[in-house]
């Protein structure tokens, strides 16, 4: 057992020629005094047994020596051992264990020699066995002294104990004690400690990365003291490599001189033949100064050649050949092919998991994949990886990554180092509502000195966690007892407000609506909102939805609550974007919304298991709870056409949705007809061979992925003024000032009002039509409310122009107008009572292609429901298609058939122009409208 010997060292080991005897003594026991005294009646005996012991000696300090000699000891008598080559090759512990042995005994035995302690000390800490504690002291002792092995040991326990500690409590070597005594080393030209600061110095996390250190580590390196007598192979192959890794470092990096780059350059050039040979890292720093002209010409095509040429020998070519690709750098771009080199590297080359998990959150090659992505970044070598991660993790609470503690450890490790990035990333990562990092204590006390130090953003985290349950619908709020007092919380966010800080009116907006530190009051809470959203804030954005959806400190308004979601969405908030589908299902009477947030994001959400309830408890039922009643309600207004094209587009938006077991689960959940007409467009298109009966069977499920590869991902959905429930989606050609516009409104209005004569109704009436024209939507909603039961207004406002306004209208619903869908269907009887039905056929024609809101399937499916309730207006539609020659028509011009070709009429054609050429002539008659009235 070593742990008594430990002891003893602890006490003993002092530097006497008496320690040995010491150590001798209290190791005898009784028996072998006896046979001591007996030996020394035989002289010839005790003679041998002297001759032995000294052999024995002799040999175990031969041993200790050549198996652990310490580097820069001036006493070695042996080639100096560093520190990693103290393990077997083999990694056979016993060896280590017979070493240590023998530099036991040769220290016990030869008290006098002190090179021996250090040499069974450093055994003992590579042996990291039960006990190592008490050898501390010791090793601190020694330390002190200014041994730089023993400097260096002192790191090692603190590297190794600090995970797995082998005794109960771990050594009693902090981090600042283990990195000074590190760099201590290193000055003194330890080899195996400046290579470990190399390290530092390029991964991190224990010391902020930094590529000048790194170069001057590096030279340090090559002028290091000799390590001992004989240096062995490594340290002249080390002292060797150093002066070309200093040049790839200066191509690799950023922020050195144009003269540094230059002769950087040139080591790496007749390093590597040009680049097209010799050591691989010299090859492709060669090709990364080529590829951003860094000491030399930038040639970015020559660049992509060499690693084209080298890729298929060389794994390590792979990232920044895919890179190029992606970007299309020196030649064109290939993302899938991108994807599928990277795919094949994950396993061996560091890099190319990171990247890879890049391009598949940018969602431009493929789908966005964030599963995939996030285990991909969880990367434990690559701290820029573990910064993404943690910022990522937050958005997708409730994903699993293995080991994330270790992730919590590197970012700590980062943020104490000073790592840009790495403490605000960890610290909202704590702050966030994920369970497997939950711990406000400590990212408060991460971002206390971050927020001393001036760093805003650390300030207001700070500020904003001084109460906890801040947030929370379930708990009253508590202020934590050191940080911030409330006069100074008040002080902060008046200093914020007045320099137009987002955080300071979200603060300002919480506490409101929570009655702490201010008095409750909604009002200024969701006046406080706004500010803050019309700053940039998405959490505020998030919130405001919230308020107008509940009427909490304001009308309700889905509109607004929209437009809040709809924006923060836009922005990137999968919250806002989970409201946006959730919403949907009760969208029924005001058709605000569209299929691609209904149903795409509702799905694709699904797929990348965002806010599943069961969590996979339920199976194969996941789906059919989650998706319950998503294609029912407003969703059938669009057809079974539009919600397929719909749901098959979820698949193009999160392709992890193709994994068989959740295919299967979303089969179940989608109705019948649906899967029989995604497997009509499949076989359509050329992807399936079966009937389309919907079955979805392995066939089907087969074709949907090979269709979401060929098509690719869904882009950006179509700008909200695409979408039902806007404000005009085609302006006004040379648009004119709007207070000009309101100006002459307000004229007519009010002329229309007093009108006493037919003349003067008439006159008024033009005029309301010119406005009408212009696309004013005011004075349009006058004449759709007016149309059927004012004889004037028939007389100058045409059914073509009628059924356009109205169309506008029905789209837009603007704010204040109530039912407009009954007008518009009274309006419609009017015109088939005047037999000019006809006219409705051709100007909704018109509409459809001038205005992209009603090429939206939902949209147009909800208004052309209200043709139904028109005499003739379903025929007239029909006959103008016709008359058009559009493909691919039903029977009736209302029902599904006839809108989809409709919509894939207009999208074909374009626009018709006739509405812009009614808007473009109004502009003029409206201008002279201004300058007779300004007479």
């Amino acid at each position: 057992m070593l742990r008594p010997v430990h002891a003893l060292v602890l006490s003993c080991l002092a530097l006497t020629p008496l320690a040995g005897a010491a150590f001798a003594a209290q190791a005898s026991s009784e028996k072998s005094d006896d046979a001591a005294k007996k030996a020394a009646d035989d002289p010839a005996k005790k003679a041998a047994d002297d001759a032995a012991k000294k052999a024995a000696l002799a040999e175990a300090i031969s041993v200790c020596d050549k198996g652990a000699s310490v580097p820069l000891d001036p006493e070695a008598k042996a080639p100096p051992v560093q520190y990693g080559e103290l393990f077997p090759q083999d990694f056979d512990l016993s060896k280590l264990k017979v070493l240590a042995e023998k530099c036991q005994a040769a220290m016990l035995g030869a008290p006098q020699e002190k090179r021996l302690t250090l040499e069974w000390l450093r055994v003992q800490v590579a042996l990291n066995q039960p006990g190592l504690t008490f050898l501390l002291p010791q090793i601190k002792l020694i330390a002190d002294g200014g041994s730089p092995e023993a400097n260096y040991l002192l790191y090692e326990i603190y590297s190794v104990h600090r995970h797995d500690s082998a005794d109960a409590s771990a050594p009693p070597v902090s981090r600042d004690m283990a990195l000074d005594a590190l760099q201590k080393a290193g000055a003194a030209g330890h080899l195996t400690a400046l290579v470990t600061l190399l390290h530092q110095y390029s991964d991190g996390p224990l010391l902020r990365r930094d590529a000048h250190k790194l170069v001057e580590t590096a030279q340090h390196i090559i002028d290091a003291p000799v390590q001992g007598p004989s240096p062995g192979e490594w340290d002249s192959q080390l002292r060797k490599a150093m002066p070309l890794l200093i040049a790839q470092t200066v191509l690799e990096n950023d922020g050195f001189a144009a003269e540094e780059q230059q002769k950087a350059f040139q080591a790496v050039d007749a390093d590597s033949k040009a680049g097209t040979s010799g050591p691989e890292p010299s090859v492709l720093a060669y090709i990364k100064a080529l590829r951003l002209g860094r000491g030399t010409q930038q040639d970015a095509a020559k660049a992509r050649q060499l690693l084209e040429a080298r890729v298929a020998s060389d794994q390590y070519a792979v990232p920044m050949l895919a890179d190029m690709l992606a970007k299309g750098e020196g030649g064109l771009a290939d993302g899938k092919r991108a994807i599928a080199m990277l795919r094949g590297a994950t396993k061996n080359v560091a890099g190319a998991g990171p990247l890879l998990a890049g391009l598949l959150l940018d969602g431009k090659v493929v789908g966005r994949q964030p599963r995939e992505a996030i285990q991909l970044l969880n990367a434990p070598w690559d701290l820029d990886a573990s910064i993404r991660l943690a910022k990522l993790l937050p958005d997708y609470d409730g994903f699993q990554i293995d080991n994330p503690d270790q992730l919590v450890e590197r970012l700590s490790d980062a943020a104490e180092a000073g790592e840009p990035g790495a403490a605000l990333a960890l610290a909202r990562l704590q702050l966030s509502d994920d369970q497997q990092f939950k711990n406000e204590d400590l990212a408060r006390a991460m971002l206390k000195p971050l927020a001393d130090g001036g760093d805003r953003e650390a300030l207001w985290l700070y500020a904003s966690t001084q109460y906890a349950n801040l947030d929370s619908t379930s708990y009253r709020p508590s202020r934590h007892d050191e940080g911030l007092s409330d006069d100074q919380l008040k002080a902060l966010i008046d200093e914020g407000e007045a320099r137009k800080e987002q955080q300071a009116y979200l603060l300002h907006a919480k506490l409101l609506r929570k009655g702490v530190v201010y008095p409750q009051d909604d009002l200024k809470a969701t006046a406080m909102l706004i500010n803050a959203a019309n700053l940039g804030s998405v959490e505020a954005m998030v919130l405001l939805g919230d308020a107008y959806d509940d009427g909490l400190g304001i009308d309700k308004n889905p509109r607004e609550r929209l437009h809040a979601w709809r924006e923060a969405e836009r922005l990137g908030s999968l919250r806002a974007r989970s409201k946006l589908a959730n919403a949907f299902t009760f969208d029924s009477f005001d058709h605000l919304m569209t299929l691609r947030e209904g149903i795409t994001d509702r799905i694709a959400l699904y797929n990348d298991g965002i806010g599943r309830m069961g969590a996979g408890v339920f199976g194969a039922n996941d789906a059919d709870m989650e998706l319950s009643g998503v294609f029912s309600g407003p969703a059938s207004s669009a057809g079974t056409a539009a919600i397929a094209a719909a749901v098959m587009d979820a698949f193009r938006e999160a392709p992890a949705g193709l994994d068989d077991q959740n295919l299967v689960g979303i089969g179940k959940a989608l109705p019948d007809e649906i899967r029989v007409a995604i497997e009509t467009t499949l076989k359509s298109e050329g992807f399936y061979t079966g009937e389309p009966k919907g079955y979805f069977g392995p066939d089907a499920r087969k074709a949907l992925a090979a269709w979401v590869d060929a098509k690719g991902p869904l882009g950006d959905a179509p700008s909200p003024q695409a979408a039902a429930g806007t404000q005009q989606a085609a302006p006004a050609p040379g648009g004119l000032d709007a207070d000009l516009v309101n100006r002459i409104r307000d004229k007519v209005f009010a002329q229309a009002q007093a009108a006493k004569t037919d003349k003067q109704k008439l006159a008024a009436i033009k005029q309301l039509g010119v406005l009408a024209r212009y696309g004013d939507l005011p004075s349009r909603w006058v004449l759709v409310r007016n149309y059927h039961q004012a004889r004037a207004i028939r007389s100058v406002v045409t059914p073509e122009e009628i059924t356009r306004f109205a169309l506008d209208i029905l789209v837009s619903k603007p704010e204040g107008v109530e039912k407009p869908e009954f007008e518009f269907i009274f309006d419609l009887t009017q015109i088939a009572q005047d037999r000019k039905s006809r006219a409705v056929g051709g100007a909704t024609l018109q509409a459809i292609r001038d205005d992209p809101r009603l090429q939206d399937p939902l949209t147009l499916g909800a208004i052309m429901g209200q043709f139904a309730f028109a005499p003739d207006a379903c025929d007239s539609v029909l006959a103008a298609a016709r008359k058009a020659g559009i493909d691919s028509l039903g029977s009736d011009g209302c029902d599904e058939d006839t809108r989809t070709a409709l919509i894939a009429f207009a999208k074909d054609k374009g626009a018709s122009g006739v509405d812009a050429a009614a808007r473009k002539a109004a502009v003029d008659e409206i201008k002279a409208l201004d300058a007779q009235a300004a007479k």
